[in-house]
């Protein structure tokens, strides 16, 4: 399945990678950030550190972590619905078997097949 549509997994593949770099460098600037406005907002924290460079750099490599993990689930995720909506197409299942609005993609999709 993976060689008949090599062009669907290369392009899912080569997307999915720039959403997994712009997600975690997100997560990791944003965790950054929250601990920089923590340190320099929040009276309970203010004047904690002396310098929030230290602070904010281990909150980016937490974040760098918990992006990372989060976007591993989520790179899955888009694998397993790309399979599986291959799978129904080369099933080639009657219509009651899937959702209405499943059958106007699968429609939509056979139509331009030949324009690839």
């Amino acid at each position: 399945m993976i060689a008949k549509n090599i062009m669907r997994f290369g392009t899912a593949n080569s997307i999915g990678f720039i959403f997994n770099v712009l997600g975690v460098c997100f997560i990791a600037g944003a965790n950054g950030i929250v601990v920089y406005a923590l340190l320099h907002y929040v009276p309970a924290y203010k004047g904690l550190a002396s310098n929030f460079i230290g602070p904010a750099v281990i909150g980016v490599i937490q974040g760098f972590i918990i992006g990372t993990m989060f976007m591993s689930v989520f790179s899955f995720a888009s694998d397993t619905i790309l399979q599986a909506f291959l799978v129904d197409e080369e099933l080639k299942r009657p219509e009651g078997m899937r959702p209405p609005i499943m059958n106007q993609f699968i429609e939509g999709i056979e139509k331009n097949k030949g324009l690839d």
